[in-house]
């Protein structure tokens, strides 16, 4: 499934493990945004919350959307375009 994650880490080490655990859960992934990533995984949007809760700890904030191919948006690169297209 694809999903949107929105994250609000508080600092650079929380950034970083929730970097690495969100390119670790998915090679099909794009960072467009500072603290937005789409990206397909088999696991549920519950279980990434829960996992990302472990690995930023209580004072972040965490969203995850499950993505159902309906989407718009504006002002991406030819690539972002050409990413989201193929992977909605």
């Amino acid at each position: 499934m694809l999903y949107l994650v929105a994250l609000k880490p508080n600092d650079a080490g929380a950034k970083a493990g929730a970097t690495s655990y969100l390119n670790s859960i998915s090679e099909t992934c794009w960072h467009e945004f500072d603290g937005v990533w789409f990206l397909k995984s088999d696991k549920t949007a519950v279980e990434m919350r829960d996992d990302l809760k472990r690995i930023l700890g209580p004072n972040h904030r965490v969203a995850i959307a499950h993505l159902a191919g309906f989407a718009a948006w504006h002002g991406f690169d030819d690539e972002a375009e050409t990413w989201l297209l193929r992977n909605l």
